[in-house]
């Protein structure tokens, strides 16, 4: 029987490493070794799991340095020839040792290195990225970022800075792999308040912090570490569980040293003469390890034994089975006092696996192999699953903490290493300053700002810190830290006094060519959101089409579910690669212009309208739209226009006659479907309006097979014209941080079951119908209350019903919901019921199953495609308020039915409607319709 749950968490991480100017480089082996040692094998390792079925789920923080190495092409070469080398050398060995002790080492040596071979050149192209990708795919690796360069952001002087260091990451782990990461690991699991709200800014769903970090948080944490807590700002923070890292890290009573384990400081590199080990180690015959090592840990003593690969495997099975056993007592143990089922967080550095403790990518094979296979106590699972199984969570502020001697940043601030602050706050703040001065650099003087920002975020990496206080390669890591800060120097007053020359900025962009995307104005105070670029599979360009949209709401102008459509939309087209551009109605208090999870937006006001008129209004709403998208043809070369539904088509039509573009539509509904028919001169008018959108679009795009039908039945458009891509919703904007028990006092009593709606107040949307059914539910469920979320100008014959039917106490009018609000009522209700008599396609039912709470909706429209009767919901016919009545009631009558429906209703929302999959179905046609644009001499780029 299940009892608690394990999250295994390795971070995978190493400095920026790239020399091009010398050959053979020495600190460049520290990333060849971790390739050889660590992160091949391991990847060995996770593809025989998959192969052979088991079921485990391991979480992999891959840092943004570590990603480019592993993309870089000429560090792909290189290690190739390393490899090559490697192997050849054990080829030798294989000669030297026949007939001695070492002969079985030595052939496994061989053959370990050509399968590693195998693995890198054959199997995934040398680009180990792939097999990444594939297992974030299959759902077996939840891979999440960390900060740009691994920079020790509690020592930061600059707000500017933190958030650089996390908005670069973001974008690259999207640029490599489609979609942002729900987690982070913060370098050195370094945390200060504060840091959490730029976290947020950037999607970022949850961080580990050490033991101490959630232990002496305000409040205490009632169920310790074992589960997560939501800092102020909502973001998750996982703690570190000290059992099972002292089992595995201890260098004393932890796993990996077991005197059968292999020697790490006993290598060939050092043993054999140096006429033969020479042409295999480093310049004028610096002794190297090689990562062939022939004894094993033996004992305390300078006496070693000759290693027995056999026995090794034996005891790291041994070993894992001794994992698993103590993870189920301590889980048994754990959930006797827990309110959920625990969570015991193991994290580790990837590279104890393999590089220090030889044995220990095969221990976690064995490890999750028992797993699947022994006992069904524990499982494993990411802190992601974790969240959307658990989502309510206590709320705490957590203290600054870090991993490290003492806890508390000692490492990264002593004597060996605290010189180096001191130039970084002043470079900080030099930059923020510099970003600010050139709010819109072109040419020379923009690559020059974009190199400082390199040179900033190479010179911040906590590893050059810990290098000095570890006493390990000192020289090095000054030589790094002193080189960045000397070359952004020299670029700042190059920038600043405009001494700027292009050969000596060339050869910075070639020796320092980390981020090739970085775009400085991410220093730029109170920035919010990065911006994003054009994506780039480091090494293979994409092509990056400009897009005009056109849409007269978007938030935080939101009148309806089409500016929640656009904002999701055009983010999730930024995110893989697209450039757009929106403009949109202005709202007060909004700016003319801002960057929104990279995408553009322009807000323009229209003319005065003294008349009320709104058809007056949306005239001129449209001039001024047009005269906007004048202004940025002329800047930009667009290559498609978006417009979304008919108040923009007046816009739409003239840009695209004066520019030749081409038009892509999208129609989210039509006055003929909302109005069940056109009935005046007014409906007529918006009609034709809508028909002439359709007819002036290269193609359509509708929400639902139902919208398809209706536009093919009301504008004779033809079927190949029209595609239909779902609406999606992005959970993590719907989740709730915490379920606060007193703010759900506010609409319905502790005893009462509460019935949610939310929507616009207008008859197609119908919750007169629910209203209806009311009295019939409260005969036999009188402790129920009706909660109304929406505005609209249905508001006062709503409230006068309720009054008419005698249940104006029990149903209760909230007006309009903001995001925060309607997510904390989804939260606290017991069922959400949309009883629509139009609904084109009704994300805001996709809103409500992603908060688990158990969905009623009406067999109508693309509702009628979402839900699937008694399966993931319920669905009745529209306009029929007994049916209703019936349908809620059974739900209040039976939890066991509500908890299954919901959960079915999560997991469809997870696979089915998801942003990332709709951008790509976006992309297609935009592609497809520039294509075709091209050919018959449209101005596309």
């Amino acid at each position: 029987m299940l009892k608690g749950y394990l999250a295994l968490v390795l971070h995978a991480h190493l400095p920026y490493i790239r020399h091009p100017e010398k050959e053979n480089f020495l600190e460049e082996k520290w990333f060849f070794e971790a390739l050889t040692e660590t992160y091949i094998p391991l990847i060995g390792i996770f593809d025989n799991l998959l192969k052979d079925g088991v079921d485990f789920r391991v979480t992999v923080s891959l840092s943004p340095p570590l990603i480019s190495m592993m993309a870089d092409d000429l560090l792909r070469k290189r290690y190739l020839m390393h490899l090559n080398k490697l192997i050849e050398l054990a080829y030798r060995e294989t000669e030297r040792t026949a007939g001695t002790e070492f002969a079985s080492t030595a052939w496994m040596y061989l053959e370990r290195f050509d399968k590693i071979r195998d693995i890198f050149v054959n199997r995934y192209g040398t680009n180990l990225l792939q097999a990444f990708r594939k297992y974030r795919e299959k759902g077996c690796v939840e891979l999440i970022t960390s900060c740009a360069t691994h920079g020790f952001l509690p020592l930061m002087k600059k707000k500017e800075s933190i958030r650089a260091q996390v908005a670069v990451a973001a974008d690259l782990f999207t640029r490599q792999f489609g979609t942002s990461p729900r987690g982070i690991w913060l370098p050195e699991c370094a945390y200060t308040p504060g840091i959490d709200e730029i976290l947020k800014n950037y999607g970022i769903q949850f961080f580990f912090t050490d033991t101490h970090g959630i232990m002496y948080a305000t409040p205490c944490p009632v169920q310790g570490i074992y589960a997560p807590l939501y800092t102020p700002a909502g973001v998750a923070a996982f703690g570190r569980d000290p059992e099972t890292s002292r089992q595995v890290w201890d260098m004393h009573q932890g796993y990996p040293g077991d005197y059968w384990y292999r020697e790490f400081y006993r290598d060939i590199g050092y043993d054999l003469g140096i006429d033969y080990i020479g042409p295999y180690v480093g310049e004028n015959n610096l002794r190297i390890d090689t990562g062939i090592k022939y004894y094993r840990i033996t004992g305390k003593t300078d006496h070693k034994e000759v290693y027995n690969r056999a026995v090794a495997l034996e005891r790291a099975a041994e070993h894992a089975g001794n994992f698993v056993f103590n993870r189920e007592q301590q889980v048994e143990h754990l959930a006797s006092r827990m309110d959920r089922l625990p969570l015991v967080v193991s994290t580790y550095d990837a590279e104890l696996f393999g590089h220090w403790w030889y044995e220990g990518p095969e221990w976690i094979n064995f490890m999750l192999r028992k797993l699947h296979y022994d006992q069904d106590t524990v499982k494993t699972i990411t802190p992601w699953e974790y969240l959307n199984l658990c989502p309510t969570n206590q709320v705490a502020s957590l203290p600054m903490s870090s991993w490290g001697h003492k806890g508390y940043n000692e490492v990264w601030l002593s004597p060996p290493n605290d010189w180096i602050y001191k130039h970084l706050h002043k470079a900080e703040t030099r930059m923020s300053e510099t970003a600010q001065a050139n709010p819109a650099a072109e040419g020379l003087r923009k690559r020059a700002l974009n190199q400082m920002a390199r040179e900033l975020l190479l010179a911040q990496s906590s590893d050059w810190a810990f290098i000095m206080k570890m006493k390990t390669a000192v020289g090095y890591a000054e030589k790094r830290t002193k080189d960045h800060i000397a070359r952004f120097s020299r670029l700042y007053w190059a920038v600043n006094n405009n001494d700027l020359h292009e050969d000596e900025i060339s050869l910075l962009e070639k020796v320092d060519n980390i981020f090739p995307d970085i775009d400085y104005r991410v220093y730029q105070p109170d920035k919010p959101i990065v911006v994003s670029f054009s994506r780039r599979d480091l090494g293979t360009v994409l092509k990056s089409n400009k897009v005009l949209m056109l849409s007269w709401e978007f938030p935080p102008k939101t009148v309806g579910g089409l500016a929640r459509h656009v904002h999701d939309l055009s983010k999730a087209l930024v995110a893989q690669g697209q450039d757009i551009h929106v403009i949109t109605c202005y709202q007060p208090g909004s700016p003319n212009y801002e960057m929104v999870n990279g995408v553009h937006v322009y807000r323009v006001e229209p003319g005065q309208c003294d008349t009320g008129d709104f058809l007056k209004w949306v005239d001129s709403l449209n001039i001024a739209m047009a005269e906007r998208a004048q202004q940025l043809i002329r800047e930009y070369s667009f290559d498609l226009i978006h417009a979304h539904d008919w108040l923009v088509f007046s816009a739409a039509k003239d840009l695209k006659e004066r520019y030749r573009l081409p038009l892509v539509s999208t129609i989210h509904a039509t006055e003929y479907g909302r109005n069940r028919g056109i009935h005046n001169d007014i409906q007529r008018y918006i009609n034709q309006i809508e028909w002439e959108l359709t007819y002036e679009s290269w193609e359509v795009i509708c929400c639902s097979s139902y919208m398809a039908q209706e536009l093919s039945q009301v504008f004779q458009l033809p079927a190949e014209k029209i595609r239909v891509i779902a609406n999606g919703v992005e959970i993590k904007n719907i989740q709730p941080k915490a379920v606060d028990l007193g703010f759900r006092k506010k609409y319905a009593a502790p005893y009462e079951k509460m019935v949610y709606f939310i929507g616009r107040l207008v008859p197609e949307k119908g919750v007169q119908v629910l209203i209806n059914a009311v009295p019939t539910i409260l005969r036999k469920f009188p402790d129920t209350k009706f909660v109304i979320s929406g505005s609209g100008p249905y508001q006062d014959y709503l409230e006068d019903l309720t009054e008419r039917l005698g249940v104006k106490e029990k149903v209760y009018f909230t007006g309009f919901a903001n995001d925060e609000t309607r997510n904390l009522l989804f939260a606290g209700s017991d069922i959400a019921v949309f009883p629509s008599l139009y609904e084109p396609f009704g994300i805001v039912a996709l809103e409500a199953m992603a908060t688990r709470v158990p969905v009623i909706v009406s067999d109508t429209g693309g509702m009628a495609k979402l839900i699937e009767h008694g399966v993931d919901g319920l669905k009745v016919l529209p306009g029929d308020a007994a049916g209703l009545a019936e349908a809620i009631s059974s739900l209040l009558d039976d939890p066991g039915l509500a908890h299954r429906l919901s959960q079915a209703a999560w997991d469809k929302v997870n696979s089915a409607y998801n942003w990332g999959v709709i951008a790509g179905e976006t992309i297609s046609v935009y592609n497809k319709i520039i294509s075709e644009a091209k050919k018959v001499g449209y101005a596309v780029s």
